[in-house]
């Protein structure tokens, strides 16, 4: 967790001090958002195989926990008065879990390198679905207007979340190789998204009042924590049959804090910024308990 809170800090002692301007937050999502998270997608698609990529009752046990959270957090901002567009949001900060950045390292130390791919799976399969939900329920809440729908979905298949993940999958299926020097040049991009959007972070909650921040994000950090690895765990180990290595590593990612990409959502749509950004930090300082009481309770199986 170190690196982590270390990037952060980075970033906040950065804009508490003026070193970096906090026009610079906005500057770094947009290289985060349009070039380096496409590059971390593509590259976590492209180096599977088709088998693994479709590996079925362990990418469902991903999708329907993920699902499940993100439909709790919706109903419990939506219902306490939010517009649609803030529950959206809300939605994508109770379920979307930093697998891409803090949880393939956390599990291959912990578990050893087999480990890294479900990891990345779990990555790729909660970036399909959280993203590409999130971004149609955007398009379609934050600028309603005739044609929602079609815009929404060319919305999706344009987004830099959504086509490198595609494009990956018809290479990896039609087993067609980019040329070396590509695939280097996209795994130098994708080692920028997670230092940088966390960076962003930090920067940007520089400005905020963490006591405000904190008393509107504790309820999703509460069901990113604790709801969606309860829901995991039950899928993984009582429903679906799933391999019980790899059901370890999915309730560990599902356990993982909100991941700091979903502040790049937050500040290109100009939705909960603050509540975002600070509920990533929060979450992610909570989760160095609640991550290691998972670990220890799975330590036996």
């Amino acid at each position: 967790m170190l690196p982590v809170f270390g990037l952060v800090a980075c970033g906040y002692l950065a804009g508490r001090f003026g070193i970096v301007t906090q026009a610079s937050s906005v500057a770094l999502n947009q290289f985060v958002y349009a070039f380096a998270l496409p590059a971390m997608l593509f590259v976590a698609v492209y180096r599977g195989s088709l088998d693994e990529i479709l590996s079925g009752s362990f990418l469902l046990a991903v999708i329907l926990a993920t699902l499940v959270t993100a439909v709790a957090g919706f109903a419990l901002s939506y219902y306490s008065g939010a517009r649609p567009a803030e529950s959206t949001m809300r939605a994508l900060n109770a379920s979307f879990a930093n697998t891409g950045y803090l949880g393939i390292p956390l599990v291959t130390v912990a578990y050893g390198e087999r480990a890294a791919l479900p990891a990345a799976l779990a990555t790729v399969a909660t970036n399909i679905i959280s993203f590409a939900l999130a971004i149609v329920c955007l398009e379609l809440f934050v600028n309603p207007r005739r044609g929602g729908v079609q815009r929404a979905l060319s919305g999706v298949a344009r987004s830099p979340l959504i086509w490198p993940i595609a494009l990956a999958i018809i290479l990896v299926s039609i087993e067609i190789k980019i040329p070396l020097p590509v695939e280097r040049f996209a795994t130098l991009l994708a080692a920028a998204a997670g230092p940088c959007a966390l960076f962003a972070i930090g920067l940007f909650v520089s400005q905020l009042s963490i006591r405000a921040g904190v008393a509107a994000s504790w309820q999703s950090a509460l069901l990113k924590l604790a709801l969606h690895p309860i829901l995991m765990a039950l899928l993984v180990y009582y429903v679906l049959p799933v391999d019980p290595f790899w059901a370890k590593v999915a309730v560990v990612c599902a356990a993982l804090p909100l991941g700091a990409t979903a502040f790049v959502l937050a500040q290109r749509y100009r939705l909960l910024e603050a509540e975002t950004s600070t509920g990533a930090v929060v979450s992610t300082a909570a989760s160095v308990f609640t991550v290691s009481l998972v670990m220890a309770l799975l330590a036996g199986r």
